[in-house]
């Protein structure tokens, strides 16, 4: 027993070859090429190289472990568990039998920390740049442009050589606590600067945190109170046994500040200050646990690898540049995203005297389009400047829109984006639904969907059936005022030809006027929640112009652009987007036009006007028809479909809801197509 004990000591106490490293680890098999590798990465460890070569060292090592060859099925002790799990094991089993290679690396390890700054690496690696989104994009751009300055002295670059895909940083989450523990036994305590850095970066952390909850953006978003008694204020001053206490009341205060966000508007900047603010928290949240004394080792270790597996995802996120902005813009896109669907709840109806009065609003904008139509062709007849003709046309677009607005009629063409939101926050309701009410949730959205189809049967059925007889009796007016019909025989030609579905490119311009249509509802949006961030309503109600007009009158005013700006912004939006694009695909050589159906049935009714009502029987004529219904078709579908899908997103719906809504659909279409087309 003696013997076994000192020949055990004499092995633990020199350098072993690759044979006795197996006949360590696998039994009396010969080594492998798992093997045989890290017996290469341990025999190379050398504390005494300068800092570049001691840094290869561990990134070797650390690389074996996780793509090393396929370890030996001898260490497996589990089917299930990872190849680097098991290749973590034999490293740790070879450095607690060999006092040498574990005083060799304990070295090393020594070396690098001392030697290496962890200050950046908790305190800025994946963490969003303080100074606003802007900068924060022009940097992560130049970081994957430009070549990276190498910092030897950083350990966060270490980290990003160490582990380097999101597959290691999957690893490191799930990997055994208590191997963790073992290894850390076996090196000892070598992690005193890590501490130490890791304790200033809290610092830093929590004087950021503390700077951006103290702003006037953010103030002004918070419970009333105090500055003094706020934890932001509090927050760098805590000690660190009660940190985690005040972290939570910071998160506490800036659920208050979300929620107010919709009072207040929502500004791009904000938002990015509060994304900045969680992140910063999340980290010190995460360092906190692992310097504290009274956690267990078994505790720390799982800390310890939670934070490590977390920033290796940091790093790999620090340069995407989709990642910083799709944060920073989802909850504007959100708030956007429910003006819209605010909005969109009044081109719903439930009861026929709502379908009727659709059906007169929308006749209304029939009736309005008309009018768009002749100017339009006036406009083109000027024969102005590329800009002219589309600044013309712009503000065409845009008062017609407007003066629907005004009036109370409306455009069928922009109800699906609008209720697209609307129908995605209710698709959203149905995710938080207990499981015995999804089915009555569900009923409900089958519902308000086919509400939706018939209101937008009935908003097409007013606009273009009022359309037409309109154009016939403008036309007829109009030849006995001048004597011939508005449009001449050429244009007329050139009118039904460029509806044909597929001589001419009226299916790829339908499509992309249903893209226009559906970024108008973002103009929309956005404007509604520029009003209401800049706070526009008490201005106007509050303006010294009241002196001279009356305060009823400002107060008037204030209540009318209240209720109108969404409107307004999504009219003008569109309008600009309908003159505009045309012109814009000249400038850039581009075959881009527009296809609005109402728009486009009027000018086909002139057309037939002119050439006389035996041309409808005639196959150009068919053709056009067919078209125009082709433009509808995509009008709508594309609009409701872009706006469907972002407000989907926003929402986080995933497609469990989406499959079950879509059931529903169908199951209710077959069973009652009616409810479909016509109110109950």
């Amino acid at each position: 027993m003696a013997t076994e004990l000192q020949k055990r000591a004499r092995d633990a106490d020199r350098e072993p070859d690759v044979d006795a490293l197996a006949r360590t680890l696998i039994g009396g098999r010969s080594a492998g090429r798992c093997i045989k590798q890290l017996h290469a990465c341990l025999t190379e460890l050398d504390s005494d190289a300068p800092l570049p070569g001691i840094l290869d060292q561990i990134v070797h090592l650390a690389r074996w472990v996780c793509d090393g060859p396929k370890p030996p099925s001898e260490l497996v002790e589990d089917p299930a568990e990872p190849a680097q799990t098991t290749r973590l094991r034999a490293l740790v089993r070879a450095l607690a039998a060999y006092d040498r290679w574990r005083e060799r690396f304990a070295a090393v390890l020594a070396s690098v920390l001392t030697r290496t700054s962890g200050l950046r690496l908790f305190s800025e690696m994946g963490l969003p740049n303080p100074r606003g989104l802007g900068p924060e994009t022009a940097d992560r751009l130049a970081r994957r442009l430009l070549p990276p300055p190498v910092d030897e002295t950083d350990l966060g670059g270490l980290v990003a050589r160490m582990f380097t895909t999101e597959k290691d940083a999957a690893w490191l989450e799930r990997v055994d606590s208590r191997l963790v523990t073992e290894l850390m036994v076996v090196l000892g305590d070598k992690w005193t600067p890590l501490r130490e850095h890791a304790r200033d970066a809290i610092a830093i952390l929590v004087t950021r945190t503390s700077a951006l909850g103290m702003s006037e953006d953010v103030r002004v978003r918070s419970p009333d109170g105090a500055v003094r008694e706020s934890p932001f204020f509090l927050l760098p001053t805590a000690p660190l046994e009660s940190l985690d206490a005040m972290l939570d009341e910071c998160r506490r205060r800036m659920a208050l500040v979300h929620s107010n966000l919709e009072a207040y508007g929502v500004s791009i900047d904000v938002v990015y200050r509060l994304e900045v603010m969680e992140r910063c928290i999340d980290r010190a949240d995460a360092i906190v646990p692992i310097l504290l004394a009274s956690t267990s080792d078994l505790e720390r270790a799982r800390r310890a690898r939670e934070l490590a597996a977390s920033l290796v995802r940091a790093r790999l996120r620090d340069r995407s540049l989709r990642g910083v902005l799709g944060s920073s813009t989802r909850l504007l896109a959100l708030k956007i995203i429910e003006r819209a669907g605010d909005t969109g709840e009044h081109y719903i109806t439930t009861t026929r005297k709502e379908y009727f009065r659709m059906l007169a609003s929308a006749a209304g904008g029939g009736f309005v389009t008309l009018g768009t139509c002749a100017l339009k062709m006036l406009t083109k007849w000027g024969h102005f400047a590329p800009f002219v003709d589309g600044a013309l046309a712009a503000g065409n677009y845009a008062g017609s829109f407007v003066l629907m607005q005004l009036l109370g009629f409306t455009l069928a063409t922009k109800q699906p984006s609008m209720t697209a939101a609307a129908l995605a926050h209710e698709i959203h309701e149905l995710r938080d639904a207990r499981p015995s009410k999804v089915d009555h949730e569900l009923d409900d959205l089958v519902t308000m969907i086919a509400r939706i189809c018939r209101s937008q049967l009935a908003a097409a059925i007013g606009n273009i059936g009022m359309v037409i007889p309109t154009a016939l009796a403008f036309n007829t007016i109009y030849v006995r005022w001048k004597g011939h019909a508005f449009l001449d025989e050429e244009t007329a030609h050139h009118v039904i030809e460029s509806f044909h579905p597929t001589e001419s490119k009226t299916i790829w311009f339908a499509a992309l006027t249903g893209v226009l249509l559906w970024a108008s509802s973002l103009g929309a949006g956005w404007l509604e929640n520029w009003f209401v961030y800049r706070r526009l309503p008490d201005a106007i109600a509050h303006h010294r112009v009241g002196r001279w007009i009356g305060t009823r009158t400002t107060q008037w005013l204030s209540r009318f652009f209240a209720h109108n700006v969404s409107g307004f912004g999504g009219n003008v939006t569109l309008g600009v987007l309908l003159g505009m694009t045309p012109v814009i695909g000249a400038f850039f050589g581009l075959p881009l036009d527009v296809r609005h159906v109402t728009l486009s049935t009027g000018s086909l009714s002139l057309a037939v006007c002119s050439l006389g009502f035996d041309a409808v029987r005639h196959a150009p004529v068919q053709w056009a028809a067919l078209g125009i219904a082709i433009i509808g078709a995509l009008n709508f579908g594309v609009s409701f479909v872009l706006a469907l899908a972002i407000a989907l997103r926003a929402r986080d719906v995933g497609w469990r809801e989406r499959f079950l809504l879509l059931g529903g659909v169908l199951k209710r279409l077959f069973r009652s197509p009616r409810e479909f087309v016509l109110p109950p």
